[in-house]
């Protein structure tokens, strides 16, 4: 049996605080098998992860999280980002056409930029979109507090169920993780396609208390400094990073 995380943000998305080598080393290091970066409405970390990958013996799914009308989206096995503000609908067209996949995350909550059950019920009744959408997040690390809502309510949706970090820290990552027959990324998709997957959530004390530790780190972004780390054998710490240089990859994604 195969793990995976399938919500993940990097350095990419303007308020995580991890590089994309620590969000390898970290899900290598709590026995991940296959994660997917989906920073918010970027996919450079996603590709950056793919080209790492086999230095710390981990399966790189390239995605993001996609902003729609109508709440944010898990965009996965795709190799570009459709463009942002489309409907779910037409997100989701996008994303098929694409040879994608994609996942409701964090749904069924009063938090903005989260799919309702209205919004996911539609779906099912559009034979043009339903064979696209193929998971949902029962389990968020993030948003725990919601995740009972989200975990009755799957029972009466033909999807995949999901756990994830939702990790904006490194320490977060794999803190909510989904079980699949295998260990590939090819077996996680199967696994999807068949909703056969397992949601694993986080039982355990958190390392630190998970606001107070994202507050921390976001501050210390500012001042320009980010977890990180230089190899697989080098343990993840608190080091400067070139703000110029991201800055520059950031903006090079919205154009």
């Amino acid at each position: 049996m195969g793990f995976a995380d399938l919500h993940i943000h990097s350095m990419y998305s303007p308020d995580a605080t991890t590089t994309v080598r620590a969000v390898l080393k970290q899900a290598a290091d709590v026995g991940l098998d296959v994660v997917a970066i989906t920073d918010h409405d970027a996919i450079t970390g996603a590709l950056e992860a793919r080209e790492l990958a086999s230095q710390y013996n981990v399966e790189v799914v390239t995605g993001a999280e996609v902003t729609t009308s109508d709440g944010h989206l898990v965009a996965l096995y795709v190799e570009k980002l459709p463009p942002a503000g489309m409907s779910l609908d037409e997100t989701l067209i996008w994303i098929g056409h694409h040879g994608g996949i994609a996942i409701a995350p964090h749904p069924f909550n009063n938090l903005p930029n989260s799919l309702d059950l209205h919004v996911v019920m539609g779906v099912f009744n559009r034979p043009r979109v339903k064979g696209f959408l193929k998971g949902i997040e029962v389990y968020n690390m993030a948003t725990r507090a919601f995740n009972d809502t989200a975990e009755k309510l799957s029972v009466y949706l033909p999807l995949a169920k999901t756990a994830a970090s939702d990790a904006h820290v490194y320490w977060a990552i794999g803190v909510g993780r989904t079980q699949f027959h295998g260990s590939s990324a090819d077996d996680l998709r199967d696994a999807l396609e068949k909703a056969s997957t397992i949601p694993i959530p986080f039982e355990g004390k958190m390392p630190a208390p998970p606001l107070l530790s994202w507050i921390r780190r976001i501050f210390m972004r500012r001042l320009g400094y980010i977890s990180d780390t230089v190899s697989a054998s080098s343990p993840i710490n608190t080091q400067r990073f070139d703000r110029d240089a991201l800055l520059k990859a950031m903006k090079k994604l919205k154009k």
